[in-house]
C-alpha cells in the first residue's frame, strides 16, 4: 500500500527547522548561559525545571497569538517576545527587576540568532536538485512567524519551491493541515499524491495524515536504515528519500 503510495507522488513539500535546517547551538544550553548572564553566575536551574518554565512561557504567547491574529501571516513583535521571556523567568522564581532582565534576555538571544542563523542540513542543496530533475513540485510548510524567503535565498535554494507557507497561528500551524492544503494548492498537486517531510511525530506527521498526504518521518534516532510503518516512511537522513521517490515524475 505504502509503496504504490511512494510512486504516485509528484509533490514534496518540507519542514523547515531540525528537516531542511539545523541549529548551530543547543537551544537549552544557551538558555543555562543567559540565564547566567542576566541572573548572575550564582542563578542555577535544573533542565526539568526550565523545561517547564518553557511550556509555561510558551502557552501564554499561544493565547496571545490566537487573540491577536486576525490572519495567518501574523508575526511577532519585539515587545511579544519579551512577555515571553517575562513569563518564562517569572516562572524560574525571579522577580528583581523582572523588565530590566526580560529586554536583556531577548537582546542576548537576537544576538545569537543574527550571529548564528539555521544552517542548511548538509546534503539538502544536492537533495532538492536531484528532486527538481527528477521533475517533483516542491514546496516549504513551516511553523514560523516570518516568511522564509530570505532564508531560503541565502542559502541559494529558494528557486526550488514554487509554494512557500508558514504561520504561528493555532488553527493555520501543524498539526492543522491548512499550510499542507495549500501548497497543494498552490503546486496544482492533489493532496494525495503528496508527501511531506518533517522531523516531529506530533506535528508534521500528523498534519499530513490530516492533509490526506503521505508522511515520512525524518527521525535521527531512527537508526541508520529507512522503515515502513502502517501510512508513515521513517527516514534517519535526507537522502534516503531518493530511494523511494521515483526517478522521473
Amino acid at each position: 500500500m505504502i509503496q504504490k503510495r511512494l510512486e504516485s507522488i509528484k509533490a514534496v513539500i518540507f519542514d523547515l527547522g531540525d528537516t531542511l535546517y539545523t541549529l548551530p547551538y543547543s537551544v537549552d544550553d544557551y538558555h543555562m548561559r543567559f540565564l547566567r548572564e542576566v541572573c548572575g553566575d550564582d542563578f542555577t536551574v535544573s533542565y526539568s525545571e526550565l523545561d517547564r518554565a518553557h511550556d509555561a512561557a510558551e502557552a501564554a504567547l499561544d493565547r496571545l497569538i490566537e487573540e491577536s491574529a486576525t490572519s495567518p501571516d501574523y508575526a511577532l513583535t519585539t515587545d511579544e517576545w519579551i512577555l515571553f521571556d517575562r513569563i518564562l523567568l517569572e516562572n524560574l522564581g525571579v522577580k528583581e527587576n523582572i523588565d530590566e532582565k526580560s529586554r536583556k534576555y531577548q537582546q542576548l538571544w537576537d544576538r545569537l540568532i543574527t550571529s548564528q542563523p539555521n544552517k542548511l542540513r548538509p546534503g539538502a542543496k544536492e537533495l532538492l536538485e536531484e528532486l527538481g530533475e527528477r521533475g517533483f513540485k516542491m514546496g516549504i510548510a513551516s511553523n514560523w512567524d516570518q516568511s522564509p524567503h530570505d532564508l531560503l535565498s541565502d542559502s541559494g535554494i529558494r528557486h526550488f519551491f514554487q509554494s512557500l507557507q508558514w504561520t504561528l497561528v493555532k488553527g493555520y500551524a501543524k498539526p492543522s493541515p491548512y499550510m499542507l492544503i495549500m501548497n497543494a494548492y498552490e503546486l496544482g498537486v492533489n493532496p494525495l499524491r503528496c508527501t511531506f517531510v518533517g522531523n516531529k511525530e506530533n506535528l508534521d506527521v500528523e498534519a499530513a495524515r490530516k492533509a490526506g498526504m503521505l508522511p515520512i518521518w525524518l527521525n535521527n534516532s531512527a537508526g541508520s536504515s529507512s522503515e515502513l510503518r502502517e501510512d508513515t516512511l521513517i527516514i534517519s537522513e535526507l537522502r534516503e528519500l531518493l530511494n523511494y521517490l521515483p526517478l522521473r515524475v
